[in-house]
């Protein structure tokens, strides 16, 4: 019997690699199994460390900006592949994970430290930048990012803009003038795991700054501040699926730069060797840390389960928690297990708690099928 083993991160607790590594253990104990482990990523966290599997090179590690001025300097972490591919996440050095949640400030947060990381590796020879756009704590549309590139962003007065959400509406002109020649020759690849366009009811603001601490009120000063960005960067930018992603990154980044915004999920899934353990397979385990309505929207789970689902191949998913709109029946999952339901949440992100209950219900599910 054949089973691959395709987990995503439980973010917080453990990684797509650990979680696969645990679970592979776990199956030690059955006879006659073939165990394929594939490590899973989506543009969100944990993405830089899939792809990094997969590639020759060094991880780097750079002093650089967290997402709030006041913050002490965060180490980041970075990929620089032998052919010329940085592979770095927003969440780095400008991630919600690094704010304890008494001091999340949406509309100060930047995304500076991430364009330094940036710079950065192209002074270390990077001509091609790969981010992944997941969990961050911004929503400055890469006002932070570019003008660590060398961009200056100026109100209508001429007096230059602090980059951070609050300044979004006061934009009235850009300087690029700043930006080095080998910025702009740099090629950017933009990872997202969402589909949301800039603005609107479904847009960057109103969908995931409240995630960020933001108020009612601020919600709306970041939509107005959204919607200027919309009338800089034009109409194909601004409505393209997935340029809300991350506080609008995409928007500033593809206007400016030579760059181009895909699905995360694909991306990894042309890389990590997925439709090869699949030939032959005859269970798929995946999960994350919380199966919703979004996790078949692009999320990693979400293709896992429709490769599966295509060649015939049950699939079953173990993650922390379930949510009430997922649907297991409509997806096309068997069975479905949540192994940190009705536990304290000190409990439920322990990371070596939840390898051992991920791996028990591995181990649970597969004895059922053999």
């Amino acid at each position: 019997m054949k089973v691959v083993l395709a987990f995503d991160k439980f973010k917080g607790s453990a990684t797509s690699q650990q979680l696969n590594h645990a679970a592979r253990q776990a199956l030690n104990a059955l006879e006659g199994l073939d165990v394929v482990c594939v490590p899973v990523a989506d543009g969100g966290d944990g993405t830089t460390a899939v792809l990094a599997s997969f590639c020759q090179g060094q991880l780097v590690t750079s002093p650089t900006m967290g997402p709030l001025l006041q913050m002490a300097p965060v180490m980041a972490q970075y990929y620089l592949c032998d052919d010329g591919t940085a592979l770095i996440e927003v969440a780095a050095a400008s991630g919600l994970a690094l704010l304890p949640d008494d001091v999340r400030d949406v509309m100060r947060a930047s995304t500076l430290g991430t364009g330094l990381l940036m710079r950065d590796a192209m002074e270390r020879g990077a001509t091609h930048i790969v981010l992944g756009l997941g969990g961050s704590a911004t929503c400055d549309a890469a006002m932070g990012i570019l003008c660590a590139l060398g961009a200056e962003f100026l109100d209508k007065d001429g007096h230059h803009l602090y980059p951070s959400g609050e300044s979004l509406e006061k934009i009235a002109r850009i300087e690029t003038l700043g930006i080095p020649q080998s910025i702009r020759d740099c090629r950017y690849t933009l990872l997202t795991d969402v589909d949301n366009p800039l603005c609107g009811d479904n847009g960057s603001a109103r969908i995931f700054a409240p995630q960020k601490g933001a108020s009612p009120q601020q919600v709306e000063e970041l939509e107005h501040g959204m919607e200027n960005i919309a009338a800089l960067v034009g109409e194909d930018i601004a409505c393209c699926p997935g340029c809300g992603a991350a506080g609008g990154i995409p928007a500033l980044m593809m206007h400016l730069l030579d760059c181009e915004l895909k699905p995360g999920a694909p991306y990894v899934f042309a890389r990590n060797g997925m439709s090869e353990a699949l030939d032959g397979a005859d269970l798929v385990i995946t999960g994350e840390g919380r199966l919703d309505g979004q996790t078949l929207m692009g999320k990693g789970p979400g293709f896992v389960i429709s490769m599966a689902r295509e060649r015939g191949i049950p699939v079953a998913a173990v993650c922390g928690t379930i949510s009430s709109d997922f649907d297991s029946a409509g997806s096309g999952v068997s069975q479905a297990v949540a192994v940190s339901d009705g536990l304290p949440i000190e409990v439920a992100m322990d990371p070596d708690g939840t390898l051992q209950r991920v791996s028990q219900a591995v181990l649970e599910i597969v004895r059922h099928y053999c």
